[in-house]
């Protein structure tokens, strides 16, 4: 009897501490560079995500929806410490499952060594972000660069700018961080240059660069290329999906006189079988992240040059 009793609150406790540590990593993403300690809150703020409840962090009804990134209502991942991450999921939920989102992290921002129990994939949105496999194995990520943090694997993140670093997260499952006291011994992760990025024209000299999954076949994350001026008629996809863009301007809507005009790091969630319409600025090209809930299906997209070519 008392075993069972000492059994069972040895349990809440590990319970309890899981919880708390769970916190400390909200929302990884990129990162390198030394990180500060646990016991140095002031240098290395992380965050303890812990009391975040689901509703804080889920992301918006089903509905299609453009935001511009100056308009993103980022919130606390952990409401009791709003100086750490803010996110604002696209889809998905970061306590309970899969999910997309775009993280703040704050300037100066170091976690410490540390796993997740799902697989993730991140976009640097801006400069500064740092990743590695230890503290002193970490490596500068460049706007635009893609990496690919493999589950159960020790890592470090972090933002050396002075100002907030910006990135999109993609997790395999609910997120959630166990301290580690040594770096992996055959580490996986990678990162890769937006010079290193591999395209595929998918139609009409727009290209994808798929990060993981398969468009053929089912859900999947990747990025698209269109060209400057480029524009689609008004379509629909079977499957939803969410995007950011990460440069160009970019206007969509439901119809070519009601395009949203999105400058990079604005985000967006379009349903599924809902009209709406692509077009890319003459400026310069369209970059954009794009994560589907289902196969892309393009039989129904018509694009047009730039008039000005």
């Amino acid at each position: 009897m008392e075993g069972t009793l000492l059994r069972t609150m040895i349990g809440r406790i590990v319970v309890a501490v899981s919880v708390v540590l769970f916190a400390g990593c909200a929302t990884t993403q990129t990162a390198q560079e030394p990180e500060a300690p646990a016991e140095a809150p002031a240098e290395a703020p992380a965050e303890a995500p812990a009391e975040a409840p689901a509703e804080a962090a889920a992301a918006p009804a089903a509905v299609s929806n453009n935001v511009v990134f100056a308009d993103i209502p980022f919130k606390p991942f952990n409401p009791k410490q709003p100086d750490g991450l803010h996110v604002y999921p696209l889809s998905g939920n970061p306590s309970a499952g899969a999910f997309t989102a775009i993280v703040r992290m704050p300037a100066g921002f170091k976690t410490p060594l540390h796993p997740h129990s799902f697989a993730y994939d991140g976009v640097a949105l801006s400069g500064g972000l740092f990743h590695g496999v230890s503290t002193t194995d970490t490596h500068d990520v460049e706007k635009g660069s893609v990496w690919r943090q493999p589950a159960d694997e020790a890592h470090v993140d972090g933002c050396k700018s002075e100002t907030p670093c910006y990135f999109l997260a993609s997790f395999e499952g609910a997120v959630d961080m166990k301290p580690a006291e040594a770096p992996a011994a055959e580490p996986k992760g990678t990162i890769t240059k937006p010079a290193d990025l591999q395209w595929n024209e998918v139609k009409g000299g727009v290209k994808m660069s798929v990060l993981r999954g398969n468009p053929k076949e089912g859900a999947f994350i990747a990025l698209f290329d269109f060209p400057a001026g480029m524009q689609t008629n008004v379509h629909t996809h079977s499957a939803s999906f969410d995007g950011a863009l990460l440069s160009g301007t970019h206007h969509r809507g439901p119809s070519a006189d009601a395009l949203v005009t999105l400058t990079p790091n604005s985000v967006w969630h379009e349903a599924a079988n809902t009209g709406h319409m692509e077009k890319c600025g003459d400026a310069e090209r369209c970059v954009m992240f794009a994560s589907f809930a289902g196969p892309l299906d393009t039989h129904a997209v018509v694009l047009t040059p730039s008039e000005s070519k």
